[in-house]
């Protein structure tokens, strides 16, 4: 996990425990401003997103009482939860595009565009951002009637890390049906705590929520209990995974 990674995670931290971005932001003389484009990932002038540079991070530790390189370091269970899920996704989705065509609907073909998805700091909602570089999956208009997918809800994200091996290797593009319904065994993109994963998941009786990696050799079950401050939120469901052999 990247420095820039954690000092992110941190500084989401930082914001729950006091309350708004805008009380970190005094603690450390900092914009508001600035604070905000950073949790946000707003693009900086060089159009990659705004980090937590080593001054900003030693600014923050000792405007917010924390040990000099508290902002550089994981804490309270983040490598535990990390080795239960996996790497978290840091590729895109994208939205749909309907290409014309004189062919009936069936075999009208539309765009399905990438983003990239991450949680907000606090709520954990997803946020999405499409991505405007390489090219987005195609498919057929019937393929998503029939399957009662709306094409609007669509979008396409690439796999990260081995946690879904074999049925997901590394670097497989995905489809995904956005909806925040829990289909049994399958899989699904999910945000939980400052982070987004691809992966299985059982409802259980009690209202938990069972996270399963299919490489179960190396990531074990997660159960994410109703009141969990981490909450749990369901981005979509995976439609279709395609990769080269």
């Amino acid at each position: 996990m990247r420095v820039e990674e954690i000092r992110l995670l941190n500084l989401q931290k930082l914001v729950a425990e006091m309350k708004t971005s805008a009380a970190v932001a005094k603690a450390a003389s900092t914009a508001p401003s600035y604070i905000s484009q950073i949790l946000t990932r707003a693009p900086s002038r060089t159009g990659k997103p705004r980090d937590v540079g080593s001054d900003l991070a030693r600014k923050l530790e000792s405007g917010c009482g924390k040990p000099v390189g508290w902002m550089d370091s994981l804490h309270d269970g983040d490598e535990a939860l990390r080795a239960a899920l996996g790497p978290a996704i840091t590729t895109p989705q994208r939205p749909v595009v309907v290409v014309e065509s004189d062919e009936d609907i069936q075999h009208e073909v539309f765009a399905i565009p990438r983003y990239r998805v991450k949680a907000s700091a606090g709520s954990g909602e997803p946020v999405f951002e499409i991505d405007t570089e390489g090219t987005p999956n195609y498919c057929r208009s019937g393929w998503a009637l029939k399957n009662g997918f709306k094409p609007d809800n669509l979008f396409s994200i690439v796999a990260a890390g081995d946690s879904m091996e074999p049925t997901i290797p590394d670097g497989a593009s995905l489809i995904v049906h956005r909806t925040s319904e829990i289909a049994n065994g399958k899989v699904h993109v999910i945000c939980r705590g400052t982070q987004c994963y691809v992966k299985r998941l059982f409802a259980q009786m009690d209202g938990s929520v069972l996270v399963r990696s299919d490489n179960q050799d190396v990531y074990k079950d997660l159960t994410v209990l109703p009141d969990d401050p981490d909450s749990l939120h369901v981005v979509g469901l995976v439609v279709s995974v395609s990769f080269n052999l």
